[in-house]
């Protein structure tokens, strides 16, 4: 085996890993999304006022946790580990933790202080919705605190060749919210405030339990974690100079994710429950293989940096790339073939309506067209924050936000929160797009135009999986065909599960028979696990 394929492996290997642990963290996710959509509905005040308000903090994960931090600490932290630096890559993890826990504290006062003022001098101009999700809001704001600090141990421990725990501690966060979904459903006396308070709280406990565990991980694999927010130390200071311009890219997407919200809360409840349910079922093979492609490339991706050696990055990301796509562009054909038979599964039942389902799938089928573009606008800036160049995936950012903004004002007018969605996936497009052009300028070795001819010729077999399904839920539909269900459950549960299998073999038995390398890859990565 030659080291190309060596170092391919071992991209798939942590790849995979870091996908299983991340698939049952999303299958949580999944279980925690029905229970609160049995529970609290799509259309109703309640789950809007909580999604939008959730946002908030989310967005300063994004910003403070996973983002631009992520992007400027992991190689700085990469490279002094590299040089068997360990006692210096400590300093800076300690100063730079520190740095950003009293950031993230200042963001949160400021928000939690704004929302109070909202709600004290214009009460009256705020719909019932809005006001409810003004109330929370500075009850959920400190959970960005948790979420982001616990973000950066993970961060630690990626550098360290360590992405199981990172990976699995989300479970934590939708294991009690499950559980906190689950009492509410049998205390038999409480208001939809009361029940509203004990979800926010449950969600405050997860994050500090997620960083609790994550600092004792690290603490087992040598870095003993003490406040010391030193900002004027030299590696502090270069940290804030890389992490400024990305600081302002991530905001400018999590502006354009914030801007929906509070459009789709324009728009009124049901269509606040319509782009969450729908966005998160897009999002979970997002998450699967697009994100965990992303971390494990990003430290490799630095090292390779730090050698000079463009071939390993083009390598790597070629690799990434098409891996993304052989996995995503089925989940994405077969999801849309399928995506009223998966939103009643999953959805249907209790305070989920058929109004609900409707309004989902409405929003759903727009997300979809987005999906590959969302797994590899992932991947397509890691090259960039290799090279420590975080300008240049910003000023794509702005583009892409101020178009996003205009597409949104547009199209929301005819196709409600379906025009969102569809903005959200034709700026996710154009974002990968710019991206990966730009890539070229640095990386002469990568050949777009075959990954393009790969990408065309998987999609092909894919939509002919997705038709293989579509045909299977016609006949399936078909009266007197299948035996009464003992419960709609079981029903649904057929006419979902067995289209996607006739789909996907379809899929993989075209891949097979044209012989296509991904295929071989997998086998051989799951081999040697």
């Amino acid at each position: 085996m030659n080291s190309k394929e060596g170092s391919n492996q071992s991209i798939g290997r942590s790849m995979l890993q870091i996908s299983a642990l991340t698939f049952g963290s999303r299958i949580f996710g999944l279980i925690r999304d029905i229970v609160m959509a049995a529970y609290w509905g799509g259309t109703g005040a309640a789950q809007a006022a909580f999604q939008v308000a959730f946002a908030f903090p989310n967005s300063l994960r994004t910003l403070f946790g996973e983002g631009a931090f992520t992007s400027a600490f992991v190689p700085m932290l990469s490279a002094r580990m590299k040089d068997d630096k360990r006692e210096e890559a400590w300093q800076l993890a300690e100063r730079a933790i520190s740095v950003q826990a009293l950031a993230l504290l200042v963001f949160v006062l400021l928000l939690s202080g704004l929302s109070v003022a909202v709600l004290w001098f214009a009460p009256e101009t705020l719909s019932a919705h809005a006001r409810l999700t003004f109330m929370i809001l500075p009850i959920l704001m400190p959970y960005a605190l948790f979420i982001c600090m616990a973000g950066a141990f993970s961060s630690v421990l990626n550098c360290l060749g360590d992405f199981k725990v990172p990976a699995a501690t989300p479970i934590l966060f939708n294991i009690l919210q499950i559980a906190t979904v689950i009492y509410l459903s049998f205390l038999w006396a409480n208001t939809e405030f009361i029940a509203l308070l004990i979800f926010c709280a449950s969600a405050l406990l997860a994050g500090l339990l997620q960083l609790l565990v994550l600092m004792l991980w690290a603490r087992r694999r040598g870095f003993v974690f003490h406040f010391r927010p030193v900002w004027k130390a030299p590696e502090v200071q270069q940290l804030c100079q890389k992490i400024l311009p990305g600081l302002l890219g991530a905001g400018v997407m999590q502006i354009n994710s914030l801007v929906d919200r509070l459009l789709a809360l324009h728009l009124g409840p049901a269509a606040v429950g319509a782009l969450n349910y729908s966005q998160h079922l897009v999002y979970l093979p997002v998450g699967i293989f697009g994100v965990a492609m992303s971390v494990v490339c990003l430290p490799r991706m630095s090292r390779a940096t730090a050698r000079a050696d463009n071939a390993e990055i083009a390598n790597s990301l070629d690799y990434a790339l098409r891996m993304i796509l052989f996995l995503s562009l089925p989940c994405a054909t077969l999801l849309f073939a399928l995506q009223e038979q998966t939103v009643m599964l999953l959805f249907a039942r209790g305070a989920f309506t058929a109004e609900a389902v409707r309004e989902t799938c409405w929003a759903l089928s727009f997300y979809i067209l987005g999906l590959p573009a969302f797994c590899c606008a992932k991947v397509a800036t890691n090259p960039f924050h290799a090279r420590l160049d975080t300008t240049t995936p910003v000023k794509v950012a702005i583009f892409c936000m101020v178009l996003n903004l205009v597409l949104n004002l547009i199209l929301m007018q005819f196709l409600r929160q379906g025009g969102l969605a569809l903005s959200t996936s034709i700026c996710s497009w154009l974002n990968v797009i710019l991206l990966l052009r730009l890539n070229r300028r640095h990386l002469p070795q990568w050949s777009p135009m075959t990954l393009l001819r790969d990408g065309l010729l998987l999609l092909k077999l894919a939509l002919l999986a997705a038709l293989g399904a579509t045909v299977t839920v016609k006949v399936l539909q078909r009266p007197g065909l299948l035996p009464p269900a003992a419960s709609p459950l079981v029903h649904n549960a057929i006419l979902l599960l067995l289209p996607a299998i006739i789909g996907g073999l379809i899929y993989l038995f075209g891949c097979l028979l044209i012989r296509r390398p991904e295929l071989h890859e997998f086998r051989q990565i799951i081999q040697r696990r």
